[in-house]
């Protein structure tokens, strides 16, 4: 039977042997490069800080309140979810106004040529006369397009359409609108009343006047 010493030194011989098995690299897996772990974990230290500022602050709320720490979080869990529904309605009533406030189909829609002209009344009547040149243009190329005389009349210069009637009142409609429309000259009274007889005599003579 060996001696207690013999026995110490043997026990003590098969632990380091122990350790020095365990410790080879089979028994532990590899290495792995973590190159995100420093800042992962700054970001978990930094987002535990503000919630044990929270559970600090519940607990010592708690030992003043009747049913301790469990009734502040249950306070504040009510109080979050009246937020989230405060919130939630306030975007449903923008979302709601801004659905409103979208131009319907039509507001996109050209006027017609009578609202045009009903235009240009308006705007003769308070003195806005190149406003009044402007609608009366309009209103009468879409006339000629209703008749059919220049069916793309809207959408083709003045040129063109000059060519196309061969008409010297649309001639001289054109030019003065071109000089208050884009050459900056101030329209009065008289050219708005010019504009209107022309426009007048031009679709009743079917556009050949």
């Amino acid at each position: 039977m060996p001696s207690p010493t013999s026995a110490e030194a043997s026990a003590s011989a098969a632990r380091r042997s122990a350790r020095a098995i365990l410790a080879e690299a089979r028994f532990h897996g590899p290495t792995v490069p973590r190159p995100l772990h420093g800042a992962l974990h700054d970001l978990g230290r930094a987002l535990e800080a503000p919630l044990s500022l929270v559970d600090e602050l519940v607990s010592k709320l708690g030992a003043h309140v009747p049913g301790g720490s469990s009734v502040i979080w249950v306070l504040l869990a009510l109080l979050v979810l009246a937020l989230s529904a405060v919130l939630a309605a306030r975007g449903s009533r923008r979302a709601l106004a801004q659905s409103t406030s979208r131009p319907s189909a039509d507001e996109f829609r050209p006027l017609t040529a009578d609202e045009l002209e009903r235009e240009a009344a308006a705007a003769e009547r308070t003195g806005r006369y190149a406003d009044a040149v402007r609608f009366r243009f309009k209103a009468g190329l879409r006339r000629l397009a209703e008749r059919e005389r220049v069916s793309d009349a809207p959408t083709l210069a003045n040129g063109e359409i000059a060519r196309i009637l061969g008409s010297p009142t649309f001639d001289s409609l054109a030019s003065r609108f071109d000089e208050i429309a884009y050459g900056g000259y101030r329209a009065d009274e008289q050219d708005a009343e010019r504009s209107r007889l022309g426009w007048e005599r031009l679709i009743k003579s079917g556009g050949e006047a």
